[in-house]
């Protein structure tokens, strides 16, 4: 006796034995270029780009461009985090005053850096590793964070 099963979009049949099939998800195949992400996804309503004003604008949905859409981001979140982690770079760069992070060799003295967990901006951190707000002091790091904790707090948005 054969039967006729409707499979939703976005699953297929699987065989789990001789006898047995299963529905399941589909899996979706990850792009491997830039363009073809361009190709399959196109963009959604809730997609925001930052504009030549530092305006962060919502898309409209449409196909992507592999050329003009390089600045989209999945939400205005993280637009947000975006404009405000540039801010930051240039503000840590000016804190610095010329200080670079040493190299990494097999053994450098901890750093005062600021790091980041899914609560926020987390300060009093000293670290052998590479962090993007690392600093020449615990002085100079302590008046950064607490000079610039409103951006610090948009930036963990992207740690999420």
């Amino acid at each position: 006796m054969k039967q006729t099963i409707e499979i939703p979009e976005g699953f297929e049949l699987k065989k789990v034995s001789d006898t047995e099939y299963q529905i399941v998800k589909k899996e979706s195949e990850l792009p491997n270029t830039w363009e073809e992400f361009c190709e399959k996804y196109p963009l959604k309503k809730d997609e925001c780009y930052i504009d030549s004003f530092c305006y962060i604008r919502c898309t409209d949905p449409r196909d992507r461009n592999s050329y003009g859409d390089l600045n989209v981001l999945p939400n205005e979140k993280y637009a947000e985090a975006v404009l405000a982690l540039c801010q930051l770079i240039q503000l840590r760069d000016c804190y610095r005053q010329g200080w670079k992070r040493p190299l990494l060799t097999k053994y450098i003295e901890p750093v005062s850096c600021i790091c980041f967990n899914l609560n926020g901006p987390i300060t009093a951190i000293e670290s052998n590793h590479h962090q993007v707000f690392s600093f020449q002091s615990k002085e100079v790091r302590d008046k950064f964070f607490i000079n610039f904790r409103d951006l610090l707090e948009k930036v963990k948005y992207l740690y999420k």
